[in-house]
Protein backbone atom coordinates (compact mmCIF):
# COMPACT_ATOMS: atom_id res chain seq x y z
CA UNK A 1 0.00 0.00 0.00
CA UNK A 2 1.77 2.61 -1.01
CA UNK A 3 1.87 5.89 1.21
CA UNK A 4 0.69 7.97 -1.16
CA UNK A 5 -2.46 6.33 -1.92
CA UNK A 6 -3.11 6.14 1.87
CA UNK A 7 -3.31 10.36 2.10
CA UNK A 8 -5.54 10.54 -0.80
CA UNK A 9 -8.39 8.91 0.82
CA UNK A 10 -7.52 11.10 4.11
CA UNK A 11 -7.13 14.71 1.65
CA UNK A 12 -10.16 14.62 -0.04
CA UNK A 13 -11.95 15.26 3.48
CA UNK A 14 -9.52 18.09 4.43
CA UNK A 15 -10.48 19.82 0.67
CA UNK A 16 -14.31 19.57 1.35
CA UNK A 17 -13.67 21.48 4.81
CA UNK A 18 -11.35 23.80 3.16
CA UNK A 19 -13.87 24.74 0.28
CA UNK A 20 -16.38 25.20 2.94
CA UNK A 21 -14.47 27.70 4.93
CA UNK A 22 -13.35 29.68 2.23
CA UNK A 23 -16.54 30.90 1.32
CA UNK A 24 -18.78 31.00 -1.76
CA UNK A 25 -17.94 34.99 -2.65
CA UNK A 26 -14.17 34.06 -2.63
CA UNK A 27 -14.47 31.45 -4.76
CA UNK A 28 -16.44 33.15 -7.39
CA UNK A 29 -13.82 36.21 -7.52
CA UNK A 30 -11.05 33.41 -8.74
CA UNK A 31 -13.43 32.31 -11.75
CA UNK A 32 -15.20 29.42 -9.54
CA UNK A 33 -19.10 30.02 -10.51
CA UNK A 34 -21.38 28.43 -7.40
CA UNK A 35 -22.45 25.79 -10.45
CA UNK A 36 -18.70 24.58 -11.41
CA UNK A 37 -18.08 24.25 -7.09
CA UNK A 38 -21.12 22.05 -7.02
CA UNK A 39 -19.98 20.05 -9.80
CA UNK A 40 -16.32 19.65 -8.38
CA UNK A 41 -18.03 18.68 -5.27
CA UNK A 42 -20.08 15.83 -7.15
CA UNK A 43 -17.11 14.73 -8.79
CA UNK A 44 -15.01 14.56 -5.57
CA UNK A 45 -17.37 12.38 -3.70
CA UNK A 46 -17.88 10.14 -6.96
CA UNK A 47 -13.91 10.06 -6.09
CA UNK A 48 -14.13 9.17 -3.15
CA UNK A 49 -16.23 6.44 -2.77
CA UNK A 50 -14.34 4.44 -4.85
CA UNK A 51 -10.98 5.05 -3.25
CA UNK A 52 -11.19 1.93 -1.07
CA UNK A 53 -11.71 -0.40 -4.10
CA UNK A 54 -9.18 1.17 -6.05
CA UNK A 55 -6.20 0.82 -3.53
CA UNK A 56 -7.34 -2.39 -2.93
CA UNK A 57 -7.44 -3.20 -6.32
CA UNK A 58 -3.79 -1.87 -6.71
CA UNK A 59 -2.93 -3.36 -3.83
CA UNK A 60 -3.10 -6.63 -6.02
CA UNK A 61 -0.92 -5.26 -8.87
CA UNK A 62 -3.33 -3.59 -11.01
CA UNK A 63 -1.80 -1.45 -13.04
CA UNK A 64 -3.98 0.64 -14.42
CA UNK A 65 -5.99 1.40 -11.40
CA UNK A 66 -2.19 2.23 -9.70
CA UNK A 67 -2.14 4.65 -12.38
CA UNK A 68 -5.09 6.67 -12.04
CA UNK A 69 -4.49 6.49 -7.89
CA UNK A 70 -0.84 8.28 -8.88
CA UNK A 71 -2.93 10.75 -11.12
CA UNK A 72 -5.85 11.00 -8.65
CA UNK A 73 -3.19 11.94 -6.09
CA UNK A 74 -1.63 14.43 -8.14
CA UNK A 75 -5.03 16.30 -8.70
CA UNK A 76 -5.64 16.10 -4.74
CA UNK A 77 -2.41 17.87 -4.25
CA UNK A 78 -2.78 20.44 -7.31
CA UNK A 79 -6.16 21.35 -5.91
CA UNK A 80 -5.30 22.04 -2.26
CA UNK A 81 -2.56 24.09 -3.04
CA UNK A 82 -4.98 26.40 -5.29
CA UNK A 83 -7.27 26.13 -2.43
CA UNK A 84 -4.30 27.39 -0.44
CA UNK A 85 -3.17 30.07 -2.67
CA UNK A 86 -7.05 31.55 -2.32
CA UNK A 87 -7.07 31.00 1.31
CA UNK A 88 -4.03 32.95 1.44
CA UNK A 89 -5.30 35.68 -0.72
CA UNK A 90 -8.42 35.99 1.24
CA UNK A 91 -6.92 36.18 4.65
CA UNK A 92 -4.23 39.42 2.92
CA UNK A 93 -7.63 40.96 1.98
CA UNK A 94 -9.17 40.67 5.19
CA UNK A 95 -6.26 42.10 6.98
CA UNK A 96 -6.01 45.38 4.75
CA UNK A 97 -9.64 46.04 5.07
CA UNK A 98 -9.20 45.86 8.94
CA UNK A 99 -6.26 48.07 9.23
CA UNK A 100 -8.40 50.19 6.57
CA UNK A 101 -5.56 49.92 3.83
CA UNK A 102 -5.97 49.42 0.26
CA UNK A 103 -3.57 47.36 -2.20
CA UNK A 104 -1.60 49.96 -3.83
CA UNK A 105 -2.19 49.77 -7.59
CA UNK A 106 1.10 50.83 -7.88
CA UNK A 107 2.77 48.40 -6.37
CA UNK A 108 2.90 46.45 -10.04
CA UNK A 109 0.02 44.14 -9.59
CA UNK A 110 -2.08 43.53 -12.03
CA UNK A 111 -5.69 42.15 -11.37
CA UNK A 112 -6.49 41.69 -14.88
CA UNK A 113 -3.56 39.33 -14.58
CA UNK A 114 -3.81 37.78 -11.47
CA UNK A 115 -7.54 36.63 -12.63
CA UNK A 116 -6.80 34.94 -16.11
CA UNK A 117 -3.52 33.22 -14.38
CA UNK A 118 -6.26 31.65 -11.59
CA UNK A 119 -8.85 31.39 -14.68
CA UNK A 120 -6.15 28.64 -16.84
CA UNK A 121 -5.74 27.02 -13.36
CA UNK A 122 -9.66 26.22 -12.70
CA UNK A 123 -9.59 25.30 -16.34
CA UNK A 124 -6.72 22.83 -16.25
CA UNK A 125 -8.40 21.35 -12.88
CA UNK A 126 -11.54 21.04 -13.92
CA UNK A 127 -9.89 19.49 -17.33
CA UNK A 128 -8.14 16.88 -15.18
CA UNK A 129 -11.00 16.05 -12.89
CA UNK A 130 -13.14 15.19 -15.91
CA UNK A 131 -11.12 13.27 -17.67
CA UNK A 132 -10.07 11.66 -13.75
CA UNK A 133 -13.66 10.72 -13.32
CA UNK A 134 -13.80 9.75 -16.96
CA UNK A 135 -11.21 6.99 -16.69
CA UNK A 136 -12.77 5.89 -13.25
CA UNK A 137 -15.93 4.89 -15.07
CA UNK A 138 -14.09 2.28 -17.09
CA UNK A 139 -11.90 0.38 -14.37
CA UNK A 140 -15.20 -1.37 -12.46
CA UNK A 141 -14.70 0.50 -9.18
CA UNK A 142 -16.63 -0.28 -6.52
CA UNK A 143 -18.29 2.50 -3.90
CA UNK A 144 -18.26 3.05 -0.47
CA UNK A 145 -16.64 -1.01 -0.93
CA UNK A 146 -14.02 -1.77 1.73
CA UNK A 147 -12.79 -4.94 0.49
CA UNK A 148 -11.22 -6.89 3.49
CA UNK A 149 -10.58 -9.83 1.58
CA UNK A 150 -6.86 -8.28 0.76
CA UNK A 151 -5.94 -8.21 4.18
CA UNK A 152 -7.90 -10.99 6.34
CA UNK A 153 -9.02 -13.69 4.46
CA UNK A 154 -5.74 -13.89 3.31
CA UNK A 155 -4.59 -14.01 6.69
CA UNK A 156 -5.61 -17.76 7.86
CA UNK A 157 -8.45 -17.72 10.82
CA UNK A 158 -6.75 -18.61 14.14
CA UNK A 159 -7.50 -22.22 15.43
CA UNK A 160 -7.11 -23.42 18.86
CA UNK A 161 -4.21 -25.45 18.16
CA UNK A 162 -1.07 -24.19 19.69
CA UNK A 163 2.68 -23.79 17.48
CA UNK A 164 4.58 -26.26 17.67
CA UNK A 165 7.19 -23.84 19.71
CA UNK A 166 6.87 -21.33 21.96
CA UNK A 167 9.28 -18.66 23.49
CA UNK A 168 8.76 -16.36 26.17
CA UNK A 169 5.83 -15.51 28.01
CA UNK A 170 6.13 -17.63 30.62
CA UNK A 171 5.62 -15.01 32.99
CA UNK A 172 1.77 -13.71 31.24
CA UNK A 173 1.23 -17.54 30.68
CA UNK A 174 1.19 -18.50 34.58
CA UNK A 175 -0.40 -15.22 35.46
CA UNK A 176 -3.46 -15.85 33.45
CA UNK A 177 -3.68 -19.51 33.77
CA UNK A 178 -3.82 -18.57 37.38
CA UNK A 179 -6.74 -16.44 36.60
CA UNK A 180 -8.38 -19.29 34.54
CA UNK A 181 -8.69 -22.15 36.87
CA UNK A 182 -8.30 -20.29 40.06
CA UNK A 183 -11.68 -21.25 42.37
CA UNK A 184 -12.45 -17.10 44.38
CA UNK A 185 -15.12 -16.91 47.15
CA UNK A 186 -16.00 -13.88 44.65
CA UNK A 187 -15.62 -15.30 41.46
CA UNK A 188 -18.62 -13.97 39.36
CA UNK A 189 -20.70 -16.32 36.92
CA UNK A 190 -18.90 -15.49 34.04
CA UNK A 191 -15.34 -13.69 33.61
CA UNK A 192 -13.93 -12.20 30.98
CA UNK A 193 -9.95 -11.84 30.00
CA UNK A 194 -8.98 -9.91 27.42
CA UNK A 195 -5.57 -9.96 25.97
CA UNK A 196 -4.79 -7.26 24.09
CA UNK A 197 -1.80 -5.97 22.16
CA UNK A 198 -0.41 -4.62 18.79
CA UNK A 199 -0.63 -6.65 15.55
CA UNK A 200 1.89 -9.63 15.71
CA UNK A 201 2.79 -9.41 18.79
CA UNK A 202 1.38 -13.02 19.29
CA UNK A 203 -2.15 -12.90 21.40
CA UNK A 204 -3.20 -16.04 19.63
CA UNK A 205 -0.41 -18.17 19.88
CA UNK A 206 -0.55 -17.41 23.92
CA UNK A 207 -4.92 -17.69 23.70
CA UNK A 208 -3.69 -21.37 22.09
CA UNK A 209 -1.10 -22.28 24.67
CA UNK A 210 -3.53 -21.60 27.43
CA UNK A 211 -6.31 -23.18 25.36
CA UNK A 212 -4.72 -26.44 24.92
CA UNK A 213 -2.87 -26.27 28.54
CA UNK A 214 -3.86 -29.59 30.65
CA UNK A 215 -4.82 -27.82 33.53
CA UNK A 216 -7.40 -25.93 31.64
CA UNK A 217 -8.82 -29.08 29.38
CA UNK A 218 -9.45 -30.28 33.52
CA UNK A 219 -10.78 -27.23 34.67
CA UNK A 220 -13.79 -26.36 32.03
CA UNK A 221 -16.44 -28.91 31.26
CA UNK A 222 -17.28 -27.47 27.60
CA UNK A 223 -14.12 -25.24 25.82
CA UNK A 224 -14.56 -23.51 22.04
CA UNK A 225 -12.92 -21.15 20.02
CA UNK A 226 -13.98 -19.02 17.47
CA UNK A 227 -11.77 -16.86 15.51
CA UNK A 228 -14.13 -13.14 14.47
CA UNK A 229 -12.12 -11.11 13.13
CA UNK A 230 -13.10 -7.34 11.91
CA UNK A 231 -17.11 -8.52 11.22
CA UNK A 232 -18.81 -8.99 13.88
CA UNK A 233 -21.64 -10.97 13.33
CA UNK A 234 -24.04 -12.55 16.06
CA UNK A 235 -25.43 -14.87 14.89
CA UNK A 236 -22.63 -16.62 12.97
CA UNK A 237 -20.55 -16.35 15.88
CA UNK A 238 -23.37 -18.14 17.90
CA UNK A 239 -23.57 -20.71 15.70
CA UNK A 240 -19.71 -21.70 15.30
CA UNK A 241 -20.03 -21.52 19.18
CA UNK A 242 -22.54 -24.41 19.00
CA UNK A 243 -21.21 -26.03 17.05
CA UNK A 244 -17.75 -26.47 17.96
CA UNK A 245 -19.52 -27.61 21.48
CA UNK A 246 -22.50 -29.67 20.44
CA UNK A 247 -21.60 -30.80 16.99
CA UNK A 248 -25.31 -29.93 15.71
CA UNK A 249 -26.15 -28.66 12.25
CA UNK A 250 -27.24 -24.42 12.54
CA UNK A 251 -27.73 -24.01 8.75
CA UNK A 252 -30.90 -21.90 8.26
CA UNK A 253 -31.31 -21.82 11.89
CA UNK A 254 -32.35 -18.04 13.04
CA UNK A 255 -30.56 -16.75 15.97
CA UNK A 256 -33.16 -17.10 18.30
CA UNK A 257 -33.19 -20.80 17.81
CA UNK A 258 -29.18 -21.15 18.11
CA UNK A 259 -29.06 -19.05 21.33
CA UNK A 260 -32.04 -21.05 22.97
CA UNK A 261 -29.67 -24.45 21.94
CA UNK A 262 -26.32 -22.50 23.19
CA UNK A 263 -28.09 -21.82 26.56
CA UNK A 264 -29.77 -25.21 27.49
CA UNK A 265 -26.04 -26.99 26.44
CA UNK A 266 -24.31 -24.46 28.50
CA UNK A 267 -26.37 -24.50 31.92
CA UNK A 268 -24.59 -25.03 34.24
CA UNK A 269 -21.77 -26.30 32.88
CA UNK A 270 -18.33 -24.29 33.67
CA UNK A 271 -17.19 -23.40 29.98
CA UNK A 272 -14.08 -21.85 28.50
CA UNK A 273 -14.79 -19.68 25.25
CA UNK A 274 -11.70 -17.70 23.02
CA UNK A 275 -12.83 -14.96 21.22
CA UNK A 276 -10.16 -14.42 18.58
CA UNK A 277 -9.49 -11.26 16.96
CA UNK A 278 -12.28 -9.21 18.56
CA UNK A 279 -12.87 -5.53 16.49
CA UNK A 280 -16.41 -4.78 17.44
CA UNK A 281 -17.14 -1.42 19.82
CA UNK A 282 -20.65 -1.70 20.02
CA UNK A 283 -21.73 -2.33 23.35
CA UNK A 284 -25.17 -3.65 22.33
CA UNK A 285 -23.82 -6.64 19.52
CA UNK A 286 -21.77 -7.49 22.40
CA UNK A 287 -24.02 -7.95 25.42
CA UNK A 288 -26.84 -9.71 22.64
CA UNK A 289 -23.92 -11.93 22.12
CA UNK A 290 -23.88 -12.94 25.89
CA UNK A 291 -26.87 -13.77 26.32
CA UNK A 292 -26.47 -17.86 26.32
CA UNK A 293 -23.42 -17.15 28.44
CA UNK A 294 -25.18 -15.87 31.67
CA UNK A 295 -26.82 -19.53 32.60
CA UNK A 296 -22.95 -21.52 33.39
CA UNK A 297 -21.51 -22.43 35.97
CA UNK A 298 -19.60 -20.21 38.20
CA UNK A 299 -15.78 -19.76 37.15
CA UNK A 300 -16.76 -19.63 33.34
CA UNK A 301 -13.99 -17.26 31.58
CA UNK A 302 -14.00 -15.90 27.78
CA UNK A 303 -10.71 -14.91 26.48
CA UNK A 304 -10.73 -11.86 24.20
CA UNK A 305 -7.81 -11.25 21.78
CA UNK A 306 -7.99 -7.31 20.06
CA UNK A 307 -5.92 -4.58 19.54
CA UNK A 308 -8.38 -2.41 20.34
CA UNK A 309 -8.77 -1.11 23.80
CA UNK A 310 -12.61 -0.05 22.91
CA UNK A 311 -12.94 -3.75 22.45
CA UNK A 312 -11.76 -4.02 26.21
CA UNK A 313 -14.13 -1.20 27.17
CA UNK A 314 -17.24 -2.15 25.95
CA UNK A 315 -16.62 -5.86 28.07
CA UNK A 316 -15.74 -3.78 31.61
CA UNK A 317 -12.64 -6.32 32.01
CA UNK A 318 -9.83 -5.04 32.97
CA UNK A 319 -6.92 -5.94 29.84
CA UNK A 320 -4.28 -7.54 29.74
CA UNK A 321 -1.34 -6.03 27.91
CA UNK A 322 1.44 -8.20 25.92
CA UNK A 323 4.55 -6.29 25.42
CA UNK A 324 7.21 -6.93 22.83
CA UNK A 325 9.51 -10.00 23.24
CA UNK A 326 12.96 -10.20 24.70
CA UNK A 327 15.76 -10.62 21.54
CA UNK A 328 17.07 -13.58 23.58
CA UNK A 329 13.69 -14.94 22.67
CA UNK A 330 13.32 -13.39 19.07
CA UNK A 331 16.54 -15.11 18.22
CA UNK A 332 15.57 -18.23 19.51
CA UNK A 333 12.18 -18.61 17.72
CA UNK A 334 13.80 -17.15 14.57
CA UNK A 335 16.89 -19.92 15.06
CA UNK A 336 13.60 -22.26 15.19
CA UNK A 337 12.01 -21.46 11.99
CA UNK A 338 14.94 -20.91 10.21
CA UNK A 339 16.94 -24.04 10.86
CA UNK A 340 14.78 -26.12 13.15
CA UNK A 341 17.02 -25.64 16.11
CA UNK A 342 16.37 -23.87 19.59
CA UNK A 343 19.64 -21.96 19.01
CA UNK A 344 22.80 -20.97 16.73
CA UNK A 345 25.16 -23.00 18.41
CA UNK A 346 25.78 -25.05 15.44
CA UNK A 347 27.21 -21.82 13.83
CA UNK A 348 28.40 -18.89 15.60
CA UNK A 349 28.77 -16.89 12.50
CA UNK A 350 25.38 -17.44 11.48
CA UNK A 351 24.50 -16.23 14.82
CA UNK A 352 26.05 -12.82 14.69
CA UNK A 353 23.62 -12.16 11.49
CA UNK A 354 20.97 -13.53 13.58
CA UNK A 355 20.50 -11.13 16.06
CA UNK A 356 20.87 -8.28 13.74
CA UNK A 357 17.80 -10.42 11.60
CA UNK A 358 16.12 -10.47 15.44
CA UNK A 359 16.86 -6.84 16.33
CA UNK A 360 15.00 -5.71 12.99
CA UNK A 361 11.77 -7.80 14.22
CA UNK A 362 11.51 -5.31 17.12
CA UNK A 363 9.96 -8.09 19.48
CA UNK A 364 6.91 -9.03 17.03
CA UNK A 365 6.74 -12.95 16.69
CA UNK A 366 4.94 -12.70 13.62
CA UNK A 367 7.59 -10.65 11.63
CA UNK A 368 10.61 -13.55 13.25
CA UNK A 369 8.32 -16.13 12.09
CA UNK A 370 7.88 -14.61 8.13
CA UNK A 371 11.72 -13.62 8.08
CA UNK A 372 12.32 -17.30 9.70
CA UNK A 373 10.32 -18.86 7.15
CA UNK A 374 12.43 -16.82 4.10
CA UNK A 375 15.69 -18.40 5.93
CA UNK A 376 14.35 -21.69 6.05
CA UNK A 377 17.68 -24.45 5.53
CA UNK A 378 19.80 -21.55 4.63
CA UNK A 379 23.24 -22.12 5.95
CA UNK A 380 25.36 -19.04 3.65
CA UNK A 381 26.08 -16.12 5.83
CA UNK A 382 25.58 -14.55 2.34
CA UNK A 383 21.97 -15.31 1.75
CA UNK A 384 21.06 -14.16 5.50
CA UNK A 385 23.20 -11.07 4.74
CA UNK A 386 21.58 -10.47 1.96
CA UNK A 387 17.63 -10.99 3.27
CA UNK A 388 18.88 -8.84 6.17
CA UNK A 389 19.79 -6.01 3.87
CA UNK A 390 17.85 -5.95 0.85
CA UNK A 391 14.02 -7.79 1.68
CA UNK A 392 12.76 -6.53 4.83
CA UNK A 393 11.20 -3.40 2.81
CA UNK A 394 9.41 -6.39 0.98
CA UNK A 395 8.39 -8.22 4.05
CA UNK A 396 7.09 -4.75 5.42
CA UNK A 397 5.21 -4.07 2.20
CA UNK A 398 3.02 -7.14 1.82
CA UNK A 399 5.12 -9.46 -0.51
CA UNK A 400 5.32 -12.20 1.60
CA UNK A 401 2.43 -11.85 2.55
CA UNK A 402 1.73 -12.00 6.82
CA UNK A 403 2.32 -8.55 8.13
CA UNK A 404 0.80 -6.19 5.82
CA UNK A 405 -2.98 -7.97 6.35
CA UNK A 406 -2.20 -6.97 10.22
CA UNK A 407 -1.06 -3.23 10.14
CA UNK A 408 -3.82 -2.66 7.05
CA UNK A 409 -6.60 -3.91 9.32
CA UNK A 410 -5.87 -1.78 12.05
CA UNK A 411 -5.47 1.29 9.33
CA UNK A 412 -8.96 0.26 8.20
CA UNK A 413 -10.56 0.71 11.51
CA UNK A 414 -9.19 3.87 12.49
CA UNK A 415 -11.79 7.01 12.27
CA UNK A 416 -11.36 9.54 8.98
CA UNK A 417 -10.09 11.50 11.46
CA UNK A 418 -7.24 9.54 12.63
CA UNK A 419 -6.60 8.17 9.49
CA UNK A 420 -5.27 11.80 7.92
CA UNK A 421 -3.32 12.43 10.91
CA UNK A 422 -1.76 9.06 11.06
CA UNK A 423 -1.04 9.26 7.20
CA UNK A 424 0.74 12.66 7.65
CA UNK A 425 3.42 11.08 9.87
CA UNK A 426 4.60 9.26 6.92
CA UNK A 427 6.59 12.43 6.25
CA UNK A 428 8.64 12.08 9.01
CA UNK A 429 11.71 9.56 8.83
CA UNK A 430 12.03 6.03 10.17
CA UNK A 431 12.83 5.91 14.03
CA UNK A 432 11.81 9.78 14.30
CA UNK A 433 10.55 10.42 17.81
CA UNK A 434 8.03 12.15 17.92
CA UNK A 435 6.68 15.55 20.15
CA UNK A 436 3.05 15.73 20.66
CA UNK A 437 3.07 19.69 20.86
CA UNK A 438 5.20 20.00 17.67
CA UNK A 439 2.97 17.13 15.65
CA UNK A 440 -0.28 18.47 16.81
CA UNK A 441 0.31 22.07 15.71
CA UNK A 442 1.42 20.46 12.24
CA UNK A 443 -1.95 18.85 12.03
CA UNK A 444 -3.46 21.92 12.41
CA UNK A 445 -1.46 23.87 10.47
CA UNK A 446 -2.60 20.67 7.55
CA UNK A 447 -6.05 21.88 8.28
CA UNK A 448 -6.47 18.04 10.02
CA UNK A 449 -7.77 19.48 13.16
CA UNK A 450 -9.54 22.84 14.54
CA UNK A 451 -6.72 25.50 15.22
CA UNK A 452 -9.61 28.03 15.67
CA UNK A 453 -10.80 25.88 18.73
CA UNK A 454 -9.93 27.32 22.62
CA UNK A 455 -6.23 26.59 23.45
CA UNK A 456 -8.05 24.60 26.12
CA UNK A 457 -10.24 22.14 23.48
CA UNK A 458 -6.78 22.32 21.44
CA UNK A 459 -4.84 20.71 24.06
CA UNK A 460 -7.56 17.68 24.63
CA UNK A 461 -7.85 16.90 20.96
CA UNK A 462 -4.08 16.53 20.91
CA UNK A 463 -4.04 14.04 23.86
CA UNK A 464 -7.07 12.20 22.21
CA UNK A 465 -6.18 11.70 19.18
CA UNK A 466 -2.13 11.04 19.74
CA UNK A 467 -2.99 8.64 22.68
CA UNK A 468 -5.43 6.81 20.44
CA UNK A 469 -3.03 6.51 17.71
CA UNK A 470 -0.54 4.93 20.15
CA UNK A 471 -2.49 3.05 21.66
Amino acid sequence: MATGETIVGSLFQVLFDKFISLGLDVLQRKGISTALLNKWKRMLVTLHTVLDDAKDKELSGNRLVKLWLDDVRDLAYDLEDLIDEFATEAAQAKSEVESSTSRDESSGSNPNSCALVYETKVQEINDRLEEIVTREACLSLRKNVVDRSNYTNKRLPSTSLPEPQFFGREKEEAEILELLTSEAENDSILSIVPIVGMGGIGKTALAQRLFDNAKVIRCFESRAWVCVSDVFDVLDITKNILQSITGLSCEGKDLNWVQVKLKDNLFGKKFLLVLGDVWNEKYGEWTAHLKPFEVGAKGSKIIVTTRNLSVVSITGASPYPLEVLSLDNCLSLLAYHALGATNFKSDPYLEIVGKKVAKKCKGLPLVVKILGGLLRNKWNPDEWEAILNNRMCDLLTGENGGVLPVLKLSYVHLPSYLKRCFAYCAVFPKDYEFERDELVLLWIAKGFLDGRKAKENILSLRRNHFDELVS
